[in-house]
């Protein structure tokens, strides 16, 4: 009965971060692993590891509901993808040689920054035509996708900050991408993100199969559910949602790295 409780709860937890992904465009390991660590009390590798697997289905099912809305432009995924698997590569090898907790805590107030700057954007008249309809552009050079891709995976594999948290305001003030472009093109991006690292944690012994399977089973529906959402949403209040968002993971972030200080 007991073990029965605690696949359940895992499910909840699997379907929690797949809402987010979904609606938001990010990989979910800010809820999955901080949960696996603290609440289902595994070790801090298994915490790193098992979310990567888990996030692959999500970012499939909630890209194909945005590719299916015609939100998904292939010249983006292919540029940012190869870009941002060499940048992951460099990030994780950076680990090693550099004290993150610091770094960590100034990632916190870039991400304060760009949720203000998403907040003010949404409640901003003048950037309401936008807001609805993008940037017709879309002759952008090679180096800037590059670039976006680069930094994207960087940080992912530097500090297990998922590449979302970087794409979608680099698409959506950089690139001027219509804001659920941002968010299906990023879920794209990082389900290829997600497999060499998950190959690789695999190898280590890094993932928990039995919790990541579980977890699965919640992550597909809550992709699936919270891509619906924002793509029937007003782009507004995703774009405000958004930044609430943003708040909270630097908020997170930031306390974890000043009690660790401590």
């Amino acid at each position: 009965m007991v073990e029965a409780a605690r696949y359940l709860f895992i499910i909840r937890l699997g379907f929690a971060s797949g809402f987010t992904s979904g609606a938001f465009g990010v990989g979910g390991g800010v809820i999955t692993t901080p949960a696996i660590r603290m609440l289902l009390s595994q070790s801090s590798d298994i915490a790193l590891g098992t979310p990567l697997p888990v996030i692959l289905p999500s970012a499939i099912v909630g890209g194909f509901n945005y590719w299916r809305a015609g939100k998904i432009i292939p010249r983006i995924i292919l540029y940012c993808s190869l870009f941002g698997l060499a940048g992951t590569a460099a990030g994780s090898y950076t680990t090693a040689l550099i004290d993150t907790r610091y770094i960590m805590i100034a990632t916190s107030f870039i991400i304060f920054y760009l949720a203000w700057r998403t907040s003010v954007t949404a409640m901003g008249k003048d950037h309401y035509k936008r807001l609805e309809t993008g940037d017709a552009r879309r002759d952008w050079p090679v180096w800037q996708l590059a670039l976006i891709g680069s930094a994207a995976g960087f940080f992912s594999g530097f500090l297990g900050l998922g590449g979302g948290v970087v794409m979608i305001p680099a698409f959506f003030f950089i690139l001027h991408l219509e804001l659920k472009e941002c968010l299906g093109n990023s879920l794209a991006i990082i389900a290829i993100l997600a497999m060499p690292g998950s190959l690789i944690h695999a190898q280590l012994s890094h993932i928990n199969w039995s919790i990541a399977l579980t977890m699965m089973l919640g992550v597909i529906p809550g992709a699936y559910l919270g891509s619906m959402f924002t793509l029937r949403a007003r782009n507004r209040r995703v774009l405000l949602l958004f930044s609430c968002f943003l708040f909270a993971i630097g908020i997170i972030f930031l306390f974890k790295e000043i009690q660790g200080l401590v």
